[in-house]
């Protein structure tokens, strides 16, 4: 199976490429790619740069030229709940964006036209995912994450995202790109995303602070997905 694998920074991505062996590097645009395996399964790691559009420009690279069965998003996200803390996993069932609005043309708030409201992961993945929490002894919540091209970093941004997406538990700027793209490709996805901050006003100093863990908490999710994704 070929496997691949998006991060948006060298943290998100430096534990994967320590375990993918032999690699070679190649670059494609501002994009870098880190090709290996992993057991049986080639993998197809790319470190995409922050934000929507590069995301998608990664995801389409991966589908297109790398001819992927799987996409794997991993990374960190911001906690839009109390209960979320830092370094708690997410392996989200719904993503949508936050920041598309085109309600007035009849679509619900972060819909774009053509697609769903939200982008929901396969009920068979899903399935899988708890088979092997279950055998791992994992941990992790589940629910809606959401995505935009902003840091959140304030108690009144937490406000108003909460004012239009009441079940949104976390916060970050590729999945729903990612999301969208599998979707148009017919590409089966998972995301696993780890708190790296609070998105209040301390969650720039707490992002630099904590991305190590975070990415670290995510890897090792992907670490043992890889190690059971055969069976999907």
């Amino acid at each position: 199976m070929k496997i691949g694998i998006i991060g948006a920074i060298r943290q998100e991505i430096e534990i994967i490429r320590k375990i993918i062996h032999p690699y070679k590097k190649k670059k494609i645009g501002h994009c870098k790619i880190y090709i290996g395996f992993f057991k049986e399964n080639r993998i197809f790691l790319i470190q995409s740069g922050i934000g929507k559009v590069s995301a998608s420009i990664a995801c389409m690279i991966l589908i297109n030229l790398c001819k992927i069965d799987i996409i794997i998003n991993s990374g960190s996200a911001g906690s839009l709940i109390p209960s979320l803390n830092i370094g708690d996993v997410i392996i989200p069932k719904k993503i949508c964006y936050y920041d598309v609005d085109l309600t007035n043309f009849g679509y619900d708030i972060g819909q774009i036209p053509k697609h769903p409201k939200e982008f929901i992961i396969s009920e068979k993945i899903h399935t899988f995912f708890k088979s092997i929490t279950k055998k791992f002894q994992l941990k992790f919540k589940t629910g809606l994450i959401i995505s935009g091209d902003s840091f959140i970093n304030g108690n009144s941004c937490i406000k108003k995202l909460k004012n239009r997406f009441s079940s949104a538990i976390a916060v970050e700027m590729e999945s729903a790109a990612i999301a969208q793209v599998c979707y148009q490709f017919s590409i089966p996805m998972i995301i696993i995303k780890s708190i790296s901050d609070l998105s209040d006003k301390n969650a720039t100093l707490n992002f630099k602070k904590n991305i190590n863990t975070a990415s670290f908490q995510s890897s090792k999710i992907v670490k043992i997905l890889l190690k059971s994704i055969i069976n999907i």
